[in-house]
């Protein structure tokens, strides 16, 4: 028996111990977790860049972003 079969009926007998895991409503709960760590993976990344523009704007002498403000170089 190769490892393929033995993995295949080992997860066939995890499904059928553990019918939840192959239902509709385990991958809507599923997909609604992603799309939250996915919104707040984006507002952290906004809440950095509003920080470093703001650091930005308050120290000139260190210039963060050299691309977006040429003219306080």
């Amino acid at each position: 028996m190769s490892w393929i079969e033995k993995t295949t009926k080992k997860r066939i007998k995890q499904l059928d111990e553990h019918s939840e895991l192959n239902s509709y409503e385990f991958e809507e709960k599923g997909n609604k977790m992603m799309k939250n760590i996915k919104f707040y993976v984006i507002l952290i990344f906004a809440a950095v860049l509003v920080l470093a523009l703001w650091y930005q704007w308050n120290h000139p002498e260190i210039n963060i972003f050299p691309i977006f403000f040429p003219i306080l170089v």
